[in-house]
């Protein structure tokens, strides 16, 4: 910089190594960018380079301040039609607004690799998206099984229902209005492993569907055949899923960025992480005072399933390099992979357990065994009769009255109760 103070490109270079190096200096990346943008205003380059910067320095405003100002000077900028494309990607613009961008940037600049990496990873993301939405729809009616009432459980199932159709068919009508023609077929058709995927997953909500019937059910045995097909249906999405992963990270195909699939999963791992694992562990405390603690093993199951097929998406696309490699990282690198494989794998264990061996309250349903028919006669219990007696009596005197004796005589003889009656006799 002593020898050239005057010169942008100089202070956009000790801007970069502030930002991209390690450790990052971000106070003088941003004093770097300042003077650079101060010597050069009207230059695309110096302000391509300052949203590229600004993005890494984690100020999105910046960035996009300097994206609008680089195609103000030149629309047809390719690398500022790129980081226009992934910002509108991952923010707010939406998957629409950066195919259309994409597609404007590859119409004028065909050979532009990134912006043809990043059209293929719009279309494999929205194919595995097919997947996970059976996922959530797992989840949710494991969710509602938990808690809601039975009326609540039909109501919402229809609703998921609705929405799972609705997002399926929007996957495949937003890619094929937004994407080339003939694109989408084009990854599909010359690829056995998608097609059999698409399959698994239309199976898979299938069976989904099917298990969130059978939850309605007020026969207990019903109720845990549901919780098992909607685990299978999980367990169908997952392998879905890794199909596609692996179609799309297939080398030698044209569609594999150059940082490989590891940022893509690791990303996808960490923030199902921190989502999932929360939930499944309160759920699991939690379920001895909810409606039907045995449905939470259900959507532990569920939840393990996902956060157990981004780790092995993670880990079939790990490379490691030089810095991963360093003692302390290796150490933190496997305590965190076993510790994850061993909350996965005890989710989807200890779920399996619960939906046999737990609880399901307010609809167990017990038949009491009906009365058998007697085979024995009922023989009439004998009851007491009292008749009267007459007693010889001396004649022609004074005319007394004798006691009656009681006899006992069974009641089948049926002989009416004549009581007491007082016998007179003459004195002789």
């Amino acid at each position: 910089m002593r020898l050239f103070p005057d010169d942008a490109s100089s202070w956009l270079l000790v801007a970069w190594l502030r930002a991209f190096g390690s450790p990052c200096d971000a106070g003088r990346a941003r004093a770097a960018l300042s003077e650079a943008i101060a010597l050069s205003p009207e230059d695309v380059e110096v302000h391509r380079s300052a949203a590229a910067i600004y993005a890494r320095l984690l100020d999105h405003d910046a960035a996009r301040r300097h994206r609008a100002a680089g195609l103000e000077i030149d629309p047809t900028q390719p690398e500022l039609l790129y980081l226009q494309a992934r910002s509108e990607f991952t923010g707010l613009g939406g998957r629409t607004a950066a195919v259309a961008t994409l597609r404007s940037l590859l119409a004028q600049t065909p050979t532009y690799d990134l912006a043809r990496l990043m059209l293929a990873e719009i279309c494999w993301r929205a194919l595995m998206r097919l997947a996970a939405w059976v996922w959530v729809f797992a989840g949710c009616v494991a969710a509602m099984g938990i808690w809601g009432r039975p009326w609540l459980l039909r109501l919402l199932t229809v609703i998921f229902i609705a929405v799972l159709v609705r997002a399926w068919t929007g996957v495949f009508g937003a890619l094929r209005d937004q994407l080339p023609p003939d694109y989408l077929r084009a990854r599909t058709s010359r690829r056995p492993a998608v097609l059999l995927a698409l399959v698994l997953a239309v199976a898979a909500g299938a069976t989904v569907v099917v298990g969130a019937g059978a939850m309605w059910s007020a026969d207990a045995a019903v109720v845990r055949f549901g919780c098992r097909l909607l685990v299978l249906g999980a367990l169908g999405a997952a392998l879905a899923h890794l199909l596609i992963f692996a179609a799309w990270f297939r080398r030698g195909q044209g569609d594999v960025p150059p940082e490989g699939g590891s940022g893509f999963a690791g990303r996808q791992l960490v923030v199902s992480t921190m989502v999932l694992v929360p939930v499944a562990v309160i759920v699991w405390f939690v379920r001895g005072w909810t409606r039907q603690p045995a449905v939470a093993g259900a959507l532990s199951a569920v939840l393990g399933i996902a956060l157990l097929t981004f780790l092995i998406e993670w880990i079939r696309e790990f490379r490691p390099h030089g810095p991963v490699l360093r003692k302390p990282r290796v150490f933190v690198l496997v305590l965190v992979l076993v510790s994850v494989a061993a909350a996965t794998t005890a989710a989807v264990w200890s779920g399996g357990r619960e939906i046999d061996d737990g609880v399901l309250r307010s609809r167990e349903v017990v038949r009491a065994p009906a009365p058998l028919p007697s085979t024995v006669p009922v023989t009439p219990t004998p009851t007491l009769v009292r008749l009267p007696t007459v007693a010889p009596v001396p004649a022609m005197r004074t005319p007394r009255v004798l006691p009656m004796p009681t006899l006992y005589v069974p009641s089948y003889f049926r002989l009416p109760d004549v009581g007491r009656a007082p016998i007179v006799t003459p004195d002789r």
